[in-house]
Protein backbone atom coordinates (compact mmCIF):
# COMPACT_ATOMS: atom_id res chain seq x y z
CA UNK A 1 0.00 0.00 0.00
CA UNK A 2 1.31 3.41 -0.97
CA UNK A 3 0.74 6.38 1.28
CA UNK A 4 0.38 9.75 -0.38
CA UNK A 5 3.02 11.98 1.23
CA UNK A 6 1.80 15.11 3.01
CA UNK A 7 3.71 18.34 2.42
CA UNK A 8 5.84 19.46 5.33
CA UNK A 9 5.20 22.78 7.01
CA UNK A 10 8.51 24.35 7.91
CA UNK A 11 8.87 26.69 10.86
CA UNK A 12 11.30 29.57 11.31
CA UNK A 13 14.63 28.42 12.70
CA UNK A 14 14.01 24.73 11.98
CA UNK A 15 17.20 22.81 11.23
CA UNK A 16 17.31 21.00 7.91
CA UNK A 17 18.14 17.34 8.40
CA UNK A 18 18.52 14.43 6.00
CA UNK A 19 15.31 12.88 7.37
CA UNK A 20 13.37 16.08 6.68
CA UNK A 21 14.78 16.37 3.17
CA UNK A 22 13.89 12.71 2.57
CA UNK A 23 10.25 13.65 3.14
CA UNK A 24 10.57 16.05 0.22
CA UNK A 25 12.30 13.35 -1.84
CA UNK A 26 9.48 10.85 -1.07
CA UNK A 27 6.80 13.35 -2.14
CA UNK A 28 8.61 14.07 -5.41
CA UNK A 29 9.13 10.35 -6.09
CA UNK A 30 5.42 9.69 -5.55
CA UNK A 31 4.44 12.44 -7.98
CA UNK A 32 6.94 11.17 -10.56
CA UNK A 33 5.56 7.62 -10.30
CA UNK A 34 1.96 7.59 -9.01
CA UNK A 35 -0.21 4.44 -9.05
CA UNK A 36 -0.88 3.36 -12.63
CA UNK A 37 -2.30 0.24 -14.26
CA UNK A 38 -3.03 -1.05 -17.75
CA UNK A 39 -4.59 -4.49 -18.17
CA UNK A 40 -5.76 -6.56 -21.13
CA UNK A 41 -7.09 -10.00 -21.97
CA UNK A 42 -5.07 -12.28 -24.22
CA UNK A 43 -7.91 -14.13 -25.95
CA UNK A 44 -11.48 -13.96 -27.17
CA UNK A 45 -14.28 -13.40 -24.65
CA UNK A 46 -17.87 -14.39 -25.57
CA UNK A 47 -20.40 -12.61 -23.33
CA UNK A 48 -23.91 -14.12 -23.39
CA UNK A 49 -26.78 -12.09 -24.80
CA UNK A 50 -28.74 -9.77 -22.47
CA UNK A 51 -26.44 -10.47 -19.52
CA UNK A 52 -24.04 -8.04 -17.90
CA UNK A 53 -20.63 -9.74 -17.98
CA UNK A 54 -17.42 -8.81 -16.22
CA UNK A 55 -14.35 -8.62 -18.45
CA UNK A 56 -11.48 -10.82 -17.25
CA UNK A 57 -8.02 -9.28 -17.52
CA UNK A 58 -5.30 -11.93 -17.57
CA UNK A 59 -2.38 -9.76 -18.69
CA UNK A 60 -0.74 -6.84 -16.91
CA UNK A 61 0.96 -4.31 -19.13
CA UNK A 62 1.78 -2.26 -16.03
CA UNK A 63 0.65 -2.37 -12.40
CA UNK A 64 2.74 0.11 -10.48
CA UNK A 65 0.88 -0.21 -7.14
CA UNK A 66 0.19 -3.97 -7.02
CA UNK A 67 -3.61 -3.67 -7.24
CA UNK A 68 -4.22 -6.46 -9.78
CA UNK A 69 -3.89 -10.24 -9.68
CA UNK A 70 -3.81 -12.40 -12.81
CA UNK A 71 -4.99 -15.45 -10.83
CA UNK A 72 -7.55 -14.27 -8.23
CA UNK A 73 -10.43 -11.96 -9.26
CA UNK A 74 -8.46 -10.99 -12.36
CA UNK A 75 -11.25 -8.67 -13.54
CA UNK A 76 -10.57 -6.33 -10.61
CA UNK A 77 -8.16 -3.55 -9.92
CA UNK A 78 -8.11 -2.97 -6.15
CA UNK A 79 -6.97 0.42 -4.93
CA UNK A 80 -3.86 0.36 -2.75
CA UNK A 81 -3.73 4.16 -2.51
CA UNK A 82 -6.79 6.30 -1.75
CA UNK A 83 -7.62 9.12 -4.13
CA UNK A 84 -9.18 10.12 -7.41
CA UNK A 85 -8.29 7.97 -10.39
CA UNK A 86 -8.85 8.51 -14.08
CA UNK A 87 -10.19 5.08 -15.09
CA UNK A 88 -10.76 3.98 -18.69
CA UNK A 89 -11.81 0.91 -20.60
CA UNK A 90 -12.20 -0.24 -24.18
CA UNK A 91 -13.64 -3.31 -25.89
CA UNK A 92 -14.53 -4.26 -29.45
CA UNK A 93 -17.05 -6.85 -30.65
CA UNK A 94 -17.03 -8.74 -33.95
CA UNK A 95 -19.50 -7.76 -36.68
CA UNK A 96 -23.16 -8.25 -35.78
CA UNK A 97 -25.88 -5.74 -36.68
CA UNK A 98 -28.46 -7.00 -34.16
CA UNK A 99 -29.08 -5.12 -30.91
CA UNK A 100 -26.66 -2.88 -29.09
CA UNK A 101 -23.45 -3.05 -27.06
CA UNK A 102 -22.71 -1.40 -23.72
CA UNK A 103 -19.57 -0.87 -21.67
CA UNK A 104 -19.42 0.45 -18.12
CA UNK A 105 -17.16 0.65 -15.08
CA UNK A 106 -18.45 -0.77 -11.80
CA UNK A 107 -17.11 0.23 -8.39
CA UNK A 108 -17.16 -2.53 -5.74
CA UNK A 109 -19.39 -4.63 -8.01
CA UNK A 110 -22.40 -2.35 -7.64
CA UNK A 111 -22.03 1.34 -8.45
CA UNK A 112 -22.21 1.78 -12.21
CA UNK A 113 -20.28 4.73 -13.59
CA UNK A 114 -19.65 6.20 -17.03
CA UNK A 115 -21.74 3.84 -19.23
CA UNK A 116 -21.17 3.84 -22.98
CA UNK A 117 -23.62 2.42 -25.55
CA UNK A 118 -23.69 1.93 -29.33
CA UNK A 119 -25.79 -0.08 -31.82
CA UNK A 120 -24.22 -3.25 -33.21
CA UNK A 121 -22.61 -2.90 -36.63
CA UNK A 122 -23.16 -5.43 -39.42
CA UNK A 123 -19.84 -4.58 -41.08
CA UNK A 124 -16.59 -4.10 -39.23
CA UNK A 125 -16.25 -4.26 -35.47
CA UNK A 126 -18.23 -2.39 -32.82
CA UNK A 127 -15.82 -0.58 -30.51
CA UNK A 128 -16.71 1.07 -27.21
CA UNK A 129 -14.71 3.21 -24.82
CA UNK A 130 -15.48 4.73 -21.46
CA UNK A 131 -13.56 6.84 -18.95
CA UNK A 132 -14.09 9.01 -15.92
CA UNK A 133 -12.75 10.25 -12.59
CA UNK A 134 -13.60 7.90 -9.73
CA UNK A 135 -12.73 8.23 -6.05
CA UNK A 136 -11.37 4.97 -4.61
CA UNK A 137 -10.65 4.37 -0.94
CA UNK A 138 -8.02 1.75 -0.08
CA UNK A 139 -9.53 -1.71 -0.89
CA UNK A 140 -12.22 -0.33 -3.23
CA UNK A 141 -12.13 -2.08 -6.59
CA UNK A 142 -13.17 -1.29 -10.14
CA UNK A 143 -14.13 -3.65 -12.96
CA UNK A 144 -15.09 -3.33 -16.60
CA UNK A 145 -18.48 -4.80 -17.60
CA UNK A 146 -20.05 -5.37 -20.99
CA UNK A 147 -23.61 -6.05 -22.08
CA UNK A 148 -24.89 -6.97 -25.52
CA UNK A 149 -28.19 -8.22 -26.93
CA UNK A 150 -27.32 -9.72 -30.30
CA UNK A 151 -29.45 -12.80 -29.64
CA UNK A 152 -26.53 -15.09 -28.74
CA UNK A 153 -23.04 -15.07 -27.30
CA UNK A 154 -20.90 -12.54 -29.16
CA UNK A 155 -17.11 -12.67 -29.43
CA UNK A 156 -14.84 -9.78 -28.67
CA UNK A 157 -12.63 -8.70 -31.55
CA UNK A 158 -8.94 -9.25 -30.88
CA UNK A 159 -7.50 -8.14 -34.24
CA UNK A 160 -7.00 -4.63 -32.85
CA UNK A 161 -5.84 -5.97 -29.47
CA UNK A 162 -7.95 -7.32 -26.64
CA UNK A 163 -10.08 -5.36 -24.22
CA UNK A 164 -8.18 -2.70 -22.27
CA UNK A 165 -8.72 -1.52 -18.72
CA UNK A 166 -6.52 1.05 -17.06
CA UNK A 167 -6.25 3.95 -14.72
CA UNK A 168 -3.94 6.27 -12.91
CA UNK A 169 -4.01 8.18 -9.64
CA UNK A 170 -4.59 11.91 -10.17
CA UNK A 171 -5.32 13.49 -6.76
CA UNK A 172 -6.01 12.97 -3.05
Amino acid sequence: MTTVPSPRTWVVGEVVTAAKMNELRDALNFMLSPPLWELTHSGIISPATSTQAVMPMDTEIIDRDGGHSTSVNNSRYTSQTAGYYLVSGAVAFVSNGTGKRELTILVNGATETYPSSIPGLAAGFTGLTTSGRIYLAVSDYVELYVWQNSGGALNTNTTKGGPRFGGHWISK
